[in-house]
């Protein structure tokens, strides 16, 4: 459509204005109809979703020491299923409710209006585990002794361009004063077990609740094995360090670890848990320990030790033929011969006789002159180099070649 003045005023022709056809209907029914057709001008104002982020709905929390560790994935999705531009801000909510008022048959809990922290998205990065949140909310031992045995709920939200996401799920869980962590766990290696031991931490301050009893939780990582190489030394030896895992559990402020491997690294941390009547609470770790046990421990000696004279023959001169009997320890390498003539010199003077561990308990002195008298004793040796006391010694007189 056209609309057309008659003159512009300075008596020029007039001047023609275009405005933009319009669809147009009768009635209010037609009007309907124009909408649900579509029918509207180009460039009509789009209301725009609102841009608040999803709800948080795995949050999760645990005591740790005097911190309460808590645990979520981070929205990355609108409520309306778009991709969020950027991460959005996060607000934590906490309050407590006393014990008195927590019954196990209690009326669900109500969300918490108390706003303890707020981390701007440019924040969450020392908090991020790949998609999930692991933030810790420090509590004071005040806080800790005022609300001893009660509950604390907590709740999580977040926000974008000031759109609030809806409140995340509820979590609720009783907190109580954690003995502090150990600091001078010490490990010594014997035969047969790694030994922890460490000074058992003070009673936390309860409360009003009674002092609680102190029990231990050791955890274990397993390094790098040493190999063949790295037996003597460990310089430059590289260990992988893999997660903690639970050892065992001791009333004491000691633990035998017998479940190891010589050669093999281990990283040890003991947590206290105070056990209290409506609860427990774990410590923070300890400092860790790293342990390297070396066998540094020979096999016992070897018995029954024999001596036994091999008369000269046409194809072979006097042997001397000794034989033991084969040790019962699995590490067992192999066994030296050692012989000494008590004419020639000292009797501390003992010579070996073979050249590399014999693999079986038993030894053929060729190397034996007619007429000498000899005394012989054996060692173990085990796989990293131990060997033995001297076992029991034996004398043989060798025959003169007129006998």
């Amino acid at each position: 459509m056209e609309l057309q003045n008659s003159a512009e005023p300075d008596g020029r022709p007039a001047r023609k204005v275009s405005i933009p056809r319009i669809c147009v209907c009768s009635g209010s029914m037609a009007i309907l109809a124009l909408f649900a057709a579509g029918c509207a001008a180009p460039g009509q104002p789009v209301t725009r979703q609102p841009t608040a982020p999803e709800a948080i709905t795995d949050l999760a929390a645990r005591q740790a020491g005097d911190s309460v560790i808590l645990t979520f994935t981070l929205p990355k999705k609108t409520r309306t299923g778009r991709t969020l531009p950027q991460s959005p801000q996060l607000e934590i909510y906490r309050e407590y409710v006393s014990a008195a008022e927590a019954p196990a048959n209690r009326a669900p809990l109500a969300a918490p209006k108390r706003l303890i922290v707020t981390v701007p998205s440019q924040m969450e990065a020392p908090y991020r585990e790949g998609d999930r949140i692991r933030f810790p909310d420090p509590l004071t031992q005040a806080e800790l002794s005022a609300h001893a045995g009660d509950e604390a709920v907590y709740m999580a939200r977040t926000r974008l361009s000031k759109h609030d996401s809806a409140d995340s799920n509820l979590v609720a869980l009783r907190v109580f004063p954690a003995p502090q962590p150990i600091s001078d766990l010490r490990a010594q290696v014997t035969q047969s077990a790694i030994e922890l031991s460490w000074t058992a931490p003070a009673i936390p301050v309860a409360g009003m609740l009674q002092a609680p009893v102190l029990h231990y939780r050791i955890y274990r990582a397993m390094g790098t094995p040493v190999t063949d190489a790295q037996k003597s030394s460990r310089a430059g030896a590289e260990t992988a360090a893999a997660a903690f895992v639970l050892l065992g559990e001791s009333d004491a402020p000691a633990y035998s670890d017998a479940k190891f491997t010589f050669g093999q690294a281990y990283e040890y941390s003991v947590r206290t848990v105070a056990q209290y009547k409506s609860g427990s609470v774990e410590s923070e770790d300890s400092v860790p320990l790293e342990v390297m046990p070396r066998d540094t421990f020979p096999p016992a000696a070897p018995t029954g030790l024999v001596a036994a004279i091999a008369p000269a023959n046409a194809s072979a001169l006097t042997r001397v033929d000794l034989s033991w009997a084969i040790s019962g320890e699995t590490d067992v390498a192999g066994y030296n011969v050692y012989r000494h003539d008590a004419e020639a010199g000292p009797a501390h003077r003992w010579g070996r006789l073979n050249s590399s561990l014999l693999l079986t308990p038993a030894f053929r002195d060729i190397s034996a002159v007619s007429g000498k008298r000899y005394f012989y004793r054996v060692t173990a040796v085990d796989h990293y180099g131990n060997e033995s006391a001297p076992s029991a010694q034996v004398d043989v007189t060798v025959p003169a070649k007129n006998q």
